[in-house]
């Protein structure tokens, strides 16, 4: 019998003494699996000459193999019983100054990268249904045969979320949401309720916490989900209602066999904790969020909601005490209490479905190996893409040892001084993923790295010495594939494959350069960066060559001014010359890197767009242009779409008031309108208290309140203020009495204190160009000296 899944979740047991691989999945029919195999033993390696030591420091059994290490030299596999003893033993190996390979690698992961299991798979053996076995899961296939298939399901999400007392001692609610295949919506609130009210709609009353716990793990099961989700989900909602069912000694089983819930705390302030439930997955929608990399002001339910939704949570936060409005709503208004939970739950699926989080997610799964809840984990990423494909050739990795000194410096972009001030019809030439297409030009690749006491003419010598072997090496190779894939993605208009692809591609070169990394190799990374520099020094000299003027380039694009002049040819005719000029570069490169290296260039300009205007800011408070900061009107936007890059309308810890006055005035300075009257306007409209809702700044807190000793920034001050425990994100006004958090304000706003920190720093740049001075501007001369 043969069956095509998708592993979800990827472990072991030990039973009867002997570990045993546990693989949760679902079938493309619909059907959930558990696959069972208790043949693989843990191993690692050791160097060949090393056998006699392990034995005696307590190996099972030690192997002769065909295997070995980077440098060419045979190894042999080490085995102990279970996974617990290969630390242990390692550490031992270690003591005695012998290398070992591989000794880090998990005991299941071993099980997928050994096979090349990317997600999905094939099973070929018989099934027992998994209710004979007290197991909630449809099939359960024990010690089949099992390959990689290219395989693709639509998991069942289920989302929920938890209402508590403001301590979070009791359990209030439990409300859940997701959609059936069918098109059945699951859409409830369970409500404690010893009292027996009447409830409102899509509510259940339980007389008490246990009951709600029951009907919950109950539900779940009906429902059957693949993946578990919401905000903040584990370590706060799976966090509590462990708790609370500890407090009440209620099993509390939420998986598709008898374990607990097992939750890893968050490590570090800003750490998110782990949450393990056999056989299904627990998503955060807000690690699902930084995972795919997208940027808000706030990572709270409430302010992604309404940025992506237009809709948010039906209480705000900002100005009232959440905790307490709930704990009102509640006692004596259920009806509000019900909608406010049941809103939280289909929030945040709606925001993951929105956004494609969750099947971003199992694209990435599919690309890199890890499971789904794992895909954010770049390094460990990085292993199973390399490790499958260097275990055919029967070579093996080093295992990752804690690094014994400093790290060593690396060199980043090259970045070129920019040439401040206004400019009309500026092209943008981008070079199409830099640091893989460098890789996959020169070879770049741990196996085929060549230390610098043993290159040879016969290697490919990069720029900064650093040389490469020219047999084909792994990731030129993964790159050769990813490329064409992720172009065919955008081909077929499947976004969420292209932007796996790009996340995982644009990854290589970052692990590459951390010491965390088990093929961590400065003189790799700097071999990148150094190549990457030489090319965009290349660029600005051929573009100068031909009497163009270079204003700024970063790493992989050039800035270059076109020398037309608005209205003497239509933009499109400068968008040809542009597109033109990238095509001509691309070409003179791909032979100058034949000539110098003789090897084929990947490398490939392309024009990404052009600017009818573009402003270069200065340094604050100096002359010197400012790096990586620029505002652009592209060709054919309206002239309230400028572009922003680096400036504080794009950085999350200024005010809406910052924003609102940066963006204006940037419009009006692209169209050529004045902005003395609107300066004048806002300053007298703030002093007025006219503006007051726009004054609210919010900063996230880096560590513990307790930990800031040194100094105590704005945020932390308002952040002590508060009565309770704070949020991550504090929403703070600057008082006459100093920084105050919104839900506490105490006193009036500062307003001057954000004409001079706010506005003022927004409107210089601006003014400066115009020849302009701020308090003139506003008409207070008074203000000069004072910032």
């Amino acid at each position: 019998m043969e069956e095509r899944g998708f592993i979800l979740q990827a472990s072991y047991r030990l039973q009867s003494g002997r570990p045993v691989v546990h693989l949760f999945g679902r079938l493309e029919s619909g059907e959930s699996f558990l696959l069972s195999d208790s043949r693989p033993r843990p191993h690692f390696h050791v160097p060949a000459g090393a056998a006699a030591q392990a034995r005696s420091a307590g190996a099972v059994a030690v192997v002769e193999t065909d295997w070995t290490d980077f440098s060419g030299a045979p190894v042999c596999r080490v085995e102990v019983a279970i996974p617990g003893d290969v630390p242990g033993l390692r550490d031992r190996l270690h003591q005695q100054q012998i290398a070992t390979f591989e000794a880090d690698v998990r005991f299941a992961a071993r099980y997928l990268i050994s096979r090349n299991i990317r997600g999905g798979c094939i099973l070929r053996g018989k099934s027992t249904p998994g209710a004979s076995l007290g197991l909630r899961v449809d099939r359960v296939f024990d010690e089949p045969e099992i390959e990689p298939a290219d395989i693709s399901i639509s998991p069942r999400v289920l989302s929920f979320d938890i209402e508590t007392t403001p301590d979070a001692s009791r359990l209030l609610a439990i409300s859940l949401y997701g959609r059936k295949a069918a098109g059945e919506v699951l859409d409830e609130v369970l409500i404690v309720d010893p009292a027996d009210r009447r409830m409102p709609e899509a509510a259940r009353g339980f007389a008490d916490e246990a009951a709600v716990l029951s009907a919950f793990c109950e539900r779940v099961a009906q429902f059957d989900p693949d993946v578990l989700t919401g905000w903040n989900v584990i370590d706060f909602d799976l966090t509590v209602l462990g708790r609370v069912a500890a407090r009440l000694r209620h099993p509390f089983l939420l998986g598709r066999d008898k374990s607990v819930l097992r939750i890893r705390p968050a490590r570090g302030y800003f750490g998110s904790g782990q949450a393990q439930i056999s056989g299904r997955l627990v998503l955060d929608g807000i690690d699902l969020l930084r995972g795919a990399f997208m940027r808000f002001d706030e990572f709270g339910l409430d302010a992604v909601g309404r940025q992506v939704l237009g809709e948010g949570k039906t209480l705000a936060t900002d100005h009232v005490d959440k905790a307490e409005e709930i704990s009102r709503r509640y006692t004596h208004d259920l009806t509000g209490f019900a909608h406010y939970a049941r809103t939280d739950a289909r929030l945040a699926l709606e925001i993951l479905e929105k956004l494609d989080l969750v099947k971003l997610a199992f694209a990435r799964s599919r690309l890199t190996g890890m499971t789904p809840d794992r895909v954010a984990a770049s390094i460990a990423s990085f292993d199973f893409l390399y490790l499958a494909e260097l275990h055919p050739r029967r070579i093996v990795a080093p295992t990752l040892r804690a690094p014994a000194g400093a790290v060593s410096p690396q060199a980043g972009g090259q970045v070129f001084e920019p040439v401040t001030g206004l400019h009309d019809l500026v092209w943008v030439f981008d070079f199409k993923s830099l640091y893989p297409s460098l890789m996959r030009t020169f070879n770049i690749d741990p196996l085929a790295y060549v230390a610098p006491r043993a290159v040879t003419d016969a290697n490919i010598v990069l720029a900064n010495g650093v040389g490469f072997r020219r047999e084909p090496g792994i990731l030129p190779q993964l790159l050769d594939e990813l490329f064409p894939a992720r172009e065919a993605a955008r081909q077929a208009g499947d976004m969420v494959a292209s932007q796996a692809i790009k996340i995982l591609m644009n990854s290589f070169y970052g692990v590459l350069g951390t010491s965390a990394c088990r093929f961590y190799n400065p003189d790799i990374a700097n071999a990148i960066t150094g190549q990457g520099r030489h090319f965009l020094n290349w660029t600005r000299d051929w573009f100068e060559q031909r009497g163009y003027r270079v204003l700024y380039g970063d790493t992989d694009s050039v800035f270059v001014s076109s020398g037309a002049v608005s209205g003497d040819q239509p933009d499109s005719e400068i968008q040809r010359q542009g597109s033109a000029l990238s095509q001509a570069l691309t070409a003179e490169l791909a032979a100058h890197i034949d000539a110098r290296w003789q090897v084929v260039s990947r490398l490939e300009l392309e024009f990404e767009k052009l600017y009818t205007r573009l402003f270069l800011p200065s340094i604050r408070h100096g002359v010197a242009g400012a790096r990586k900061r620029y505002a652009g009107l592209r060709v054919g936007s309206a002239p309230d779409q400028v572009e922003f890059v680096g400036m504080e309308v794009v950085r999350r810890d200024w005010t809406t008031l910052a924003k609102t006055v940066q963006r204006e005035l940037y419009a009006r300075l692209f169209a050529g309108d004045a902005v003395t009257d609107y300066l004048a306007r806002v300053a007298a409209d703030l002093r007025a208290g006219r503006l007051d809702d726009q004054l609210i700044y919010r900063k996230g807190l880096r560590k513990s309140l307790e930990s800031y000793t040194a100094s105590s920034p704005p945020h932390v001050v308002a952040a002590r203020k508060m009565t309770g425990s704070p949020p991550r994100v504090i929403a703070y006004l600057m008082t006459t009495a100093g920084p105050e958090p919104v839900t506490e304000l105490q006193h009036e706003p500062d307003r001057e204190h954000y004409l001079q920190k706010q506005i003022r720093p927004v409107a210089e740049p601006v003014l400066g160009a115009m020849g302009l001075e701020f308090a003139q501007v506003i008409g207070d001369d008074r203000q000069l000296g004072l910032f």
